[in-house]
């Protein structure tokens, strides 16, 4: 698929659309390849030409959702070296990124039960994410901004937290009720933000 014409991309990039859509209201096991196709505006035939079975298919959203990469360069272009400040502007990005791709991880996770997935695939955002905050916060560390610790448990703690949120967000049928969980997510934040502190000072919402 590397030398694919734009013409082949956008007919690809159609199909994934169609069935991220299908299958996150409905889930990835009563939804049809013929479905799909009829979504997309193509037959079933041309789906199959591009995704050989919809395991493929369901791999090629996991990379569909792929967030770490543009997640690092914003959060790189606008740190400011504050902790308050960085550790929300991460959990902010992320949370922009979850909201958008909320379908394509409803559409991947209503798979897990029964489909063995690509884990590699499916790990490789979080891994990045984990990785680049635990540089993030070792050079906190060495400018005595950050408390003493582990970094890569610190970072853990913080990058699970944020995931859990994550999970019962995509999980929930009801998409409005994000707006609910805003409160309870920036208090977590202000937490994980006064324990990594090196001074422990309280910090505003």
């Amino acid at each position: 698929m590397e030398q694919m014409t734009r013409i082949q991309q956008n007919t690809l990039r159609r199909i994934v659309e169609a069935a991220i859509e299908l299958m996150s209201e409905r889930g990835f096991h009563r939804v049809s390849v013929q479905e799909v196709g009829k979504k997309a505006g193509i037959c079933e035939k041309t789906v199959f030409r591009y995704f050989a079975t919809k395991k493929s298919l369901l791999d090629e959203i996991i990379r569909y959702r792929a967030y770490a990469s543009e997640l690092k360069r914003e959060f790189e272009n606008g740190r400011t070296w504050n902790l308050e400040h960085d550790l929300k502007l991460a959990a902010r990005l992320y949370f922009q990124e979850t909201k958008a791709k909320r379908n394509a991880f409803r559409a991947y996770l209503s798979a897990l039960d029964s489909v063995d997935t690509n884990g590699e695939d499916f790990l490789r955002d979080p891994r990045e994410l984990h990785a680049f905050l635990c540089d993030y916060m070792t050079a906190m560390q060495e400018k005595g901004k950050v408390r003493a610790g582990d970094v890569r448990l610190m970072v853990r703690a913080f990058v699970n937290t944020l995931h859990g949120y994550m999970l019962m967000y995509c999980l929930n049928d009801d998409g409005k009720s994000w707006g609910d969980k805003v409160a309870s997510m920036k208090l977590t934040i202000d937490l994980f933000i006064q324990g990594f502190s090196q001074t422990g000072n309280s910090v505003t919402a």
